[in-house]
């Protein structure tokens, strides 16, 4: 089923907070608005305030979200002079810091948090353990918290969102991606794929170019090379290995492809982490 495919595609994905903070605002007025690469969640948790994208206004009370999407131009503004509090965070939600799997919902700018007394208490608890650094329990809290958060934002969402539809993704295409992301080492051609979907070549690289942004082919390299990156910046394989594990013919494609898409070979990029080759 559709919705077990994006459930595992979610599984593979990586939760990185940019930043985070609580706000107080009497006076607000942000027009033409725009994050780029990453995703904003607010919570009110008193006061009020509007949103605005593109001719949408829309009321924000206590116990409202705002999700917006990387790009998105917006207005986000108060008129009244009440005290609002924000708490708001930058992230991203990426499967080797390649693939965005939000997009896969289709969560709506604003929408009411069902639990917002267990998300208030979570999030003060992510802000305490923010603010004492490099202790490992506290590092492993801080990841478990920020989890907690994605995960009681997206459940109220989830309410209120949708999965994408079958025109907008096919069962087969998702299958597709699942298959790239979670096999990097992987030998796919744009014929195999095709014969897996009964489809024409083209077809199906147009296609899947039109759903996820890249080719199939292109999306493969792109996470082979992001695997590659995170293997290299660790000290338990040499770069031979590296090669061997991620399905290259030998050491110069890899170094080759590497370097077409890092700007640097392998051995410098792992150079960069540990003095050790």
């Amino acid at each position: 089923m559709k919705a077990d495919l994006i459930s595992s595609l979610l599984e593979t994905a990586e939760l990185k907070i940019l930043k985070f903070d609580i706000h107080n605002r009497k006076e607000m007025n942000y027009r033409n608005r725009r994050l780029d690469d990453c995703y904003m969640m607010t919570y009110v948790r008193k006061g009020s305030a509007k949103l605005k994208v593109q001719d949408q206004v829309y009321n924000l009370h206590p116990g409202s979200v705002i999700f917006i999407p990387p790009y998105l131009k917006h207005d986000q503004y108060k008129d009244s002079d009440e005290e609002t509090e924000f708490l708001w965070w930058h992230f991203t939600y990426n499967i080797h810091n390649v693939v965005d799997v939000l997009p896969f919902l289709q969560i709506p700018y604003i929408y009411p948090l069902k639990n917002h007394k267990r998300f208030e208490q979570v999030f003060d608890e992510f802000m305490l353990s923010m603010s004492t650094q490099g202790h490992l329990p506290t590092i492993i809290l801080q990841k478990a918290k920020s989890l907690e958060l994605l995960y009681l934002l997206l459940g109220s969402a989830w309410g209120s969102a949708k999965t994408v539809t079958e025109s907008q993704q096919s069962h087969s295409f998702l299958s597709i991606l699942l298959k790239i992301v979670t096999q990097p080492e992987a030998s796919l051609s744009l014929a195999d794929l095709a014969e897996e979907l009964h489809m024409n070549p083209t077809y199906v690289s147009n296609q899947f170019k039109a759903i996820f942004g890249k080719s199939p082919i292109l999306l493969h390299r792109e996470i082979k090379i992001a695997k590659a990156k995170s293997l290299l910046e660790m000290r338990e394989m040499n770069i031979t290995e590296i090669s061997e594990r991620l399905g290259f013919n030998d050491i110069q494609t890899f170094t080759r492809l590497f370097k077409k898409y890092t700007g640097i070979s392998p051995k410098q990029y792992k150079g960069l982490f540990n003095k050790t080759i």
